[in-house]
């Protein structure tokens, strides 16, 4: 869900509106957009409505003169099965919040508002040209931390646009909504916890913020003293936190979070956290041999091949319609017969392309796969320089090191 001000693409649909309600009466999918079509016509507010079937979106075009998008796939699913009148309900719930005039209130007034939230790296991605994305920072591996103004009926995401507004920096935006979640975090620790391990799962209703609460320092270690030990958190979904105790058979419940993670609607993270010294929370990684060692990889290669996936559809969608001729390289995520998953990507000599990050680069030349090396080694040789504003990051590469420097990767090789 996104806004922005200007014209509405030029490959939108130009049919009359007749016509185009007949058109999308076909498929349960069209049928769905139409429903959200005439709902937005008759949105107050709202000056004229049209579908972009590429991109299952309508735009909505308002009295103010300003454009929003409503992106259908995720409330598309999110009401599947439910009745009309509930996807009704959604969609109008949905129009009529982004419809509303954005509020005049200064920084004093929305301050106090302020929420941090965890997101994927790729959320966002895919909106009309000229949009400009959420503000956001690195957080954890492949999930950025965000920042959400929280209303009564939904959250908000703070622009870039919005500091000049307030006279802030985009530092004191998140610094003030990590306090604000501090005070969050602070009743939730005051709240009764069973007096030793246990596994718990907390469902956020919209106002409990759950799934945010290892952002703050110290907090996941807090659990831990309440709880008689290390905790191991995961956060499958946006709306679910759920806490593991530590050490513990923790293979069943990585086999039941990557399934919840893989059918959420709002997918966040399969990967399971844990706090280090400091308070600060990281991506739990067990050394080689230990039991969770198998789960923990296999978890952060879904993630990683979720996200880098993601960003592959919408970079080749981007390259195809500019006509630049870059290859977008795949992540492509390896689970051996025994033994930790593996994530690789391919180097192929003399095809200027984007790499992704991965455990393991396959050099390929003339179809064929020469050698296999760590990336850590590949990193080590050869000076890889990310490619600008792109995340989860990529290295633009064509023909292979110099000779030199190939024999020496080839002293890493991996058969």
């Amino acid at each position: 869900m996104s806004a922005s001000s200007g014209s509405p693409p030029h490959d939108q649909l130009a049919l009359p509106a007749v016509g185009l309600l007949h058109a999308l009466a076909t498929s349960p999918r069209r049928r769905f957009a139409g429903l959200a079509l005439r709902i937005a016509r008759r949105t107050p507010g709202v000056r004229r409505a049209s579908y972009d079937a590429e991109k299952f979106a309508v735009a909505l075009h308002t009295d103010g003169g300003s454009t929003a998008w409503l992106y259908l796939s995720n409330v598309y699913r999110e009401t599947a099965g439910t009745p009309r009148g509930r996807r009704r309900e959604r969609l109008s719930q949905l129009m009529r919040l982004m419809t509303v005039p954005s509020t005049a209130d200064g920084w004093a007034a929305v301050r106090p508002k302020l929420r941090p939230v965890l997101r994927p790296q790729t959320f966002g991605q895919g909106g009309p040209p000229g949009i400009r994305p959420p503000l956001s920072r690195a957080a954890l591996p492949y999930l950025h931390e965000l920042v959400v103004v929280d209303r009564p009926e939904a959250m908000a995401y703070v622009t870039p646009a919005r500091l000049p507004e307030w006279g802030v920096t985009a530092d004191e935006v998140f610094a003030a909504a990590r306090a604000n979640l501090a005070e969050i975090a602070g009743r939730a620790l005051d709240r009764p916890w069973p007096a030793g391990p246990a596994m718990i799962s907390m469902v956020d209703d919209g106002d409990g913020y759950f799934t945010s609460l290892p952002l703050v320092p110290g907090w996941l270690a807090e659990v831990g003293e309440r709880l008689g030990g290390p905790v191991l958190a995961f956060v499958p979904d946006n709306h679910t936190l759920l806490l593991c105790p530590l050490p513990g058979d923790a293979g069943p419940v990585y086999g039941l979070v990557e399934t919840q993670f893989q059918q959420a609607v709002r997918s966040l993270s399969p990967v399971g956290y844990v706090t280090e010294a400091g308070g600060r929370v990281i991506a739990y990684a067990p050394p080689p041999g230990h039991p969770h060692e198998i789960a923990a990889r296999r978890a952060e290669a879904v993630l990683a091949a979720t996200e880098y996936g993601s960003q592959t559809d919408w970079l080749t969608r981007q390259y195809e319609e500019g006509g630049i001729d870059v290859h977008i390289g795949r992540l492509i995520a390896a689970v051996p017969p025994a033994g930790p998953a593996e994530t690789i990507a391919t180097w192929v000599d003399g095809i200027t392309s984007l790499l992704p990050a991965a455990r393991l680069i396959s050099f390929v030349r003339d179809g064929e796969v020469s050698f296999r090396v760590p990336w850590r080694h590949v990193a080590e040789h050869v000076d890889l320089q990310p490619e600008p504003l792109l995340a989860p990051a990529r290295y633009r590469v064509g023909g292979w090191p110099p000779p030199e420097v190939m024999a020496r990767l080839r002293d890493h090789r991996i058969d």
